[in-house]
């Protein structure tokens, strides 16, 4: 089988439908409805384009230094690149790990989902790794930021001290995360402390 390229693999192809053989594990999300203070009765499957498009608004805003690193080549693709194929694939295992309103342990079940998933890919192994890596802790600043947060910058901290390769890609994928989520409406106070704890990670890179 052909391996997909990165650049081939857009928002208006995946719409189209153009991958519902070579992935149907995306398109099954389309029957997997969240309904939470973050959702309102939203397919998984829209809500994983919604962060795309934020994720592509928020990196045309970015500082140069930013723009620099996510310019970084891995190895054939750069980290931008990986970053939106993440954002992608961030939420592949809410199927399996719905539970009433929510999706405990989606991100790590997710990650190892996803190694499945990134052969079908042309990505070196040290590419595939990233991804798997960035799918797995996609969730984190949204753990220690459950309102109200106890200690979050300490444990920010910590977690930028153990993964200086992601941890900016982390923010930036979980900001666009928020954004495209409901949370705005329904809790007004708590998206905007969680949009300004993750302004303030980027801002100091």
């Amino acid at each position: 089988m052909e391996k997909i390229k990165i650049s081939e693999f857009t928002i208006e192809r995946i719409k189209n439908r153009e991958f519902e053989k070579v992935i149907p594990e995306l398109y099954e999300l389309e029957k997997v409805i969240q309904n939470n203070p973050w959702h309102n009765n939203e397919p998984v499957f829209n809500h994983t384009l919604l962060v795309v498009i934020e994720l592509n608004n928020l990196l045309g805003m970015v500082s140069n230094k930013i723009k620099e690193y996510l310019d970084y080549k891995i190895k054939n693709y750069s980290r931008k690149e990986l970053l939106i194929l993440a954002a992608i694939f961030h939420d592949i295992a809410k199927k399996e790990t719905l539970k009433e309103t929510l999706f405990l342990g989606h991100e790590k079940i997710g990650a190892e989902k996803l190694r499945n998933i990134v052969p079908r890919f042309d990505l070196a192994e040290k590419e595939k790794e990233f991804i798997v890596k960035l799918v797995a802790n996609h969730g984190f600043i949204h753990d220690i930021l459950n309102y109200p947060a106890d200690k979050p910058e300490e444990k920010w901290q910590k977690f930028k001290e153990k993964n200086p390769d992601i941890y900016i890609l982390v923010a930036l994928l979980t900001k666009a995360d928020t954004l495209a989520s409901h949370l705005k409406n329904s809790k007004p106070k708590e998206f905007s402390f969680r949009i300004n704890f993750i302004d303030k990670i980027i801002d100091s890179y």
